[in-house]
């Protein structure tokens, strides 16, 4: 399902193909398509009592923060996969490209290296038109500009301010 950002149609049904191969092969509970400054592209999966406008903003700055952190340890530019296990749900989210970021969300249940090779499998066929986009538009974001500062500012408050509800 498509959300927020848009993709051309063709590179549009190509994500959504790979996302529910992925979907379907690591019995994820959700699986998202984003781009790096935290704007949905498309999902599948389960997302009752998710917020993914928010989920994706996290993930995204979390990137951000490990890209610097990858600089530091002179890891280059950046990490290639995150990985947060939880007690009931894990999260791994992989980089596709310059541009994009695969999320995958997951029970604890399910093995992690299955979920790391299909992930890993997806981004890299998710790469092509990832490239393809690039290519296209001359958007390769480098730097987070201040739009998404903003937004994500907003969507942390508002996150947080539920909860404390």
């Amino acid at each position: 399902m498509n959300k927020g950002f848009v993709l051309p149609t063709q590179q549009l049904i190509e994500v959504e193909q790979h996302l529910r191969r992925l979907y379907d092969k690591t019995g994820a509970s959700c699986v998202l398509l984003i781009d790096i400054s935290g704007q949905l592209i498309s999902y599948r999966g389960t997302t009752e009592g998710l917020d993914l406008a928010s989920l994706a903003a996290l993930a995204a700055s979390d990137m951000a923060a490990v890209t610097e952190m990858a600089k530091l340890v002179s890891e280059g530019d950046h990490f290639k996969l995150l990985f947060h296990e939880g007690e009931n749900h894990n999260v791994l989210i992989s980089t596709v490209g310059e541009s994009f970021l695969l999320v995958v969300i997951f029970k604890a249940s399910v093995r992690i290296g299955l979920v790391r090779l299909l992930t890993k499998e997806t981004a890299t066929e998710l790469l092509e038109v990832a490239e393809k986009f690039e290519a296209e538009s001359g958007r390769v974001a480098q730097i987070v500009d201040a739009d998404f500062t903003t937004s994500l500012a907003s969507e942390l408050e508002r996150a947080f301010s539920n909860r404390a509800t």
